[in-house]
């Protein structure tokens, strides 16, 4: 009996963990080869895709996408799919009407983004009273467009 335990506990042992799963939640999320955004970029990811966790390091986490990996931030990812978009307004309907309904998110939930916030650290921080309204209002006011969030990120890199 006691040698049958043995074999079983050795089993377990030498049986590989199950990586741990995360899901990128930014638009795109470059994989770096070490973890700084200095770093070469080793592949990028899209928004949604799955990747395998490999290490943490301080704000960092290794992961493994389509046979890579690298380090991307831990503010990029999480531990579940990025909600789908919602959206009230249908297709085809009047385009004055699309046009005029208030599509922003809580002013609380873009405090909290801005801050580089994951979901849970954003109820935590409302919570706790932490968002400040007038730099909110102040930061609400920029607008940037999806060009200069790209150009912005390449620029990160210096690729």
């Amino acid at each position: 009996m006691t040698r049958l335990i043995l074999v079983a506990l050795l089993l377990l042992a030498s049986t590989p963990a199950l990586a741990e799963s995360l899901f990128i939640q930014s638009a795109k999320a470059k994989l770096m080869d070490n973890p700084s955004f200095k770093g070469a970029v080793v592949a990028t990811a899209e928004k949604g895709d799955e990747v395998a966790l490999v290490e943490r390091k301080d704000k960092w986490v290794k992961v493994s996408f389509k046979d890579k990996q690298g380090w991307v931030s831990a503010l990029l990812v999480g531990t579940k799919p990025p909600a789908d978009k919602v959206t009230i307004i249908k297709e085809g309907e009047d385009a004055n009407q699309k046009e005029s309904v208030r599509r922003r998110a809580s002013s609380s939930a873009s405090a909290a983004a801005a801050r580089g916030l994951r979901q849970d650290d954003r109820a935590r921080a409302s919570d706790e009273g932490q968002t400040n309204y007038k730099d909110l209002e102040k930061m609400e006011s920029n607008k940037v467009d999806a060009k200069a969030v790209d150009e912005f990120s390449k620029g990160a890199t210096g690729k």
